[in-house]
This record gives structure tokens, sequence and C-alpha cells, in this order.
């Protein structure tokens, strides 16, 4: 069997739920080489409804490249009373990607830096990130789903690691908080690579 390589993934969606809400924007990056252009996977995507939840899109309008130059109008401003999630997704329907051309690029990309490894998805929590790219991939690509239906949580791995139920691999120190996809995955990656120093250190 071969070696596993951990791909770090991000996505920042509309609500809680795939098919319901829209997947707004997919970062993904291989851990280990995650401040490697070539290893580093953004797009950000035209909604599939207008459906959303209000305190999602909150979170979600913070790291979105689309929104650069309207950020300071209040309709765009996470924070302000005037906040208007309908706004941002017409800005996504103009200048985000369809799902069917992100998640082809995304298959090839995954093509380009899977080598000869197993790729293993994470996320912290990878129950929400990898339902929404499982469901993208399933209702918008014809081709295999390299990443499969499974992934490695890396709260849980952390847990494992320093024996403490309650631990948070935020407590690492690894992230910024900008709610852009990319960066959040690759903040994820560098708690992985921590996590897995930890685990590797134990067992000697």
């Amino acid at each position: 069997m071969s070696t596993k390589r951990y791909l770090s993934v991000d996505i920042e969606a509309s609500g809680a739920t795939p098919g319901k809400y829209s997947m707004l924007s997919l970062g993904a990056c291989v851990v280990g080489k995650q401040d490697e252009s070539e290893y580093q996977f953004y797009r950000e995507i035209k909604p599939i409804s207008n459906k959303f939840n209000i305190s999602a899109m909150r979170v979600a309008v913070q790291g979105l490249r689309c929104l650069d130059e309207v950020r300071h109008l209040p309709e765009f401003n996470h924070e302000s009373p005037r906040f208007n999630p309908a706004s941002i997704l017409e800005v996504l329907k103009q200048r985000g990607e369809t799902p069917q051309k992100v998640m082809a690029d995304y298959a090839d990309w995954l093509n380009k830096v899977k080598g000869n490894f197993r790729l293993v998805e994470v996320g912290a929590p990878i129950k929400f990130d990898g339902m929404f790219t499982a469901w993208y991939f399933d209702n918008f690509y014809e081709g295999e789903n390299l990443l499969g239906f499974s992934g490695d949580d890396i709260n849980s791995l952390y847990r494992g690691a320093v024996g403490n139920l309650n631990a948070h691999v935020a407590s690492l120190g690894f992230r910024r908080h900008t709610h852009n996809a990319l960066g959040d995955a690759i903040d994820q990656a560098k708690e992985l690579e921590s996590v897995l120093k930890i685990m590797t250190e134990s067992q000697k």
C-alpha cells in the first residue's frame, strides 16, 4: 500500500449542509508542502441557491477575495447592521466559477499532487468540510473522487496524541482566523505537522 499524503482542506459555505446551501470557496494544500504554490489550491464558487444562514455568511465572507474592492461598503461588512448576505451571493454569481469547473480543476490538481501516495483529506472538523467536498464531487464531477468518503479529523488526532479528550488543536497557536479557505487550510496543515511530531516523539 502506498504511503499517505495528507491534504488539508477548508471550505466556506452559506450554511450548514450541502445541497440546501452553497460552498462559496474551497482551499486545500498538501501537508508538509503548504507554503509552495504548486501544492496549494483555491477557488471561489458560484452559489447553487439563494439560501443562506446569516451567521454562516458573516464568517464565510471575511476571506472572499472577490469582495476586496467592495468590503468597505456596509452591505459587505460582516460586522455592519446593514450586512446583506444576498449581495454577497450576487457578487459570487458574477465573479465565482461554476461548481462543475471548480471540481474538475480540483480533481486535476489532486491528480498532480497525488504522485504515488494515497491522499487523505484532513480538517478541523473534517465532518463539515469533507461533507461539502464529497457532495460537490458527487453532484458536479463525472470522474473519480480521489479523496473518497473518509478522512482524518485533526482535533481527534491531537486529543489522542496528548491523551486529553478536552484538548483542542487551536491551543497550538497556528490559527490566524482569516476565514479565507486557503489561509485556514494552510494553518490546519501546520497544526497537523505539529500533531504528527508529537505522535512521533511519543513513540520514541
